[in-house]
């Protein structure tokens, strides 16, 4: 190290020469002879005891934290020295003996001195040092260069899950106007819709017409099975006239008819809420070489039940539906 400093936590004795004669780690001896590692840079303050006799020509200094008791020094010294100081100081002042004790900080700021020569130094009165505003700076510097991001970090983090949450709400935005609330019964919300598919994923995707496509889903509050199909509804017609349309239907009931629950309207886009048919479509029992061939019998009562139906729409419901083929 530089000038043969043993370490950066040291006290060592100069005379006359920034290379230290003697040096030693920074500490203290307790009452029981036990050594105590003391830190310079910590900030805490601390009490420094320098003594020399003129006569032995030695030079003890000694260190202790405030910790210990204010102005008690401790029996053993840190670091001595055997140096005849003569030649460099006052010839009175070595003949007999000097002592001096102070408070420091290891920043060294030094707040306070006692110097006595031929005898032992007075004691320094703690509540009469000048008041040290180096902590307070310190500990507001760590306001600033800790608290402050941390403060600014939260509120971002805040701001972010608020942006979110207000997006995922206007995920699930929709517009009710004052015409739907005679069908209110009959209108899902898109939210439940959505979890109930899953997100519409194509896993769940049961099939693909001219009108849209279908997807399965489960209802979180009732645990229905249903069957989604998502309508881009781009007609000249109205949107309140078709709704009604459909509301009308889902009051349809007929064994061979499936049923319709509902709607969910959000923008240009329609979604018609089916009973799930878990055997699938017909036609899957009727073209493209299916697993399962279907018997004359079962045709022939398929058939029947098709026009069962057919009936009922057109003759038995109390309005007139009109089936294009």
């Amino acid at each position: 190290m530089e000038f043969d400093d043993i370490n950066d936590n040291h006290v060592g004795i100069d005379i006359n020469d920034l290379k230290s004669a003697n040096s030693t780690p920074a500490g203290y001896y307790d009452d029981y002879d036990r050594f105590r590692d003391l830190s310079l840079s910590s900030g805490y303050p601390m009490q420094v005891w320098i003594d020399y006799d003129g006569v032995k020509k030695k030079i003890d200094v000694t260190l202790a934290p405030i910790s210990v008791g204010f102005n008690n020094k401790p029996t053993r010294p840190l670091i001595s020295l055997t140096k005849d100081l003569s030649p460099i100081l006052n010839n009175r002042m070595y003949v007999g003996f000097s002592s001096s004790t102070g408070l420091i900080l290891a920043s060294h700021y030094i707040l306070g001195w006692s110097f006595k020569v031929n005898g032992q130094a007075q004691n320094l009165e703690i509540s009469e040092l000048p008041e040290l505003t180096v902590f307070a700076e310190k500990k507001r510097s760590k306001i600033l260069t800790v608290g402050l991001p941390l403060i600014l970090l939260s509120l971002v983090f805040i701001i972010t899950l608020g942006v979110m949450y207000y997006l995922k709400l206007k995920k699930f935005d929709e517009v009710l106007e004052d015409w739907e609330q005679e069908y209110g019964p009959h209108r899902f919300k898109f939210k439940d819709l959505y979890l109930a598919t899953k997100g519409f994923r194509e896993k769940g995707l049961l099939g693909v017409g001219g009108f849209g496509r279908v997807y399965k889903g489960v209802i979180p509050s009732s645990k229905l099975e249903v069957a989604v199909k998502r309508v881009s509804h781009e007609s000249r017609q109205g949107m309140r006239e078709f709704v009604s349309e459909i509301v009308s239907i889902g009051r349809l009931r007929h064994r061979n008819l499936v049923q319709l629950y509902g709607y969910c309207r959000r923008k240009s886009e329609l979604l018609l809420v089916y009973d799930y048919m878990p055997n699938g479509s017909l036609d899957n029992y009727l073209y493209n070489q299916p697993k399962v061939r279907l018997s004359w019998s079962q045709r022939f009562r398929i058939i029947k039940g098709v026009a069962s139906g057919l009936v009922y729409l057109h003759e038995e419901w109390e309005k007139v539906v009109i089936c294009d083929s």
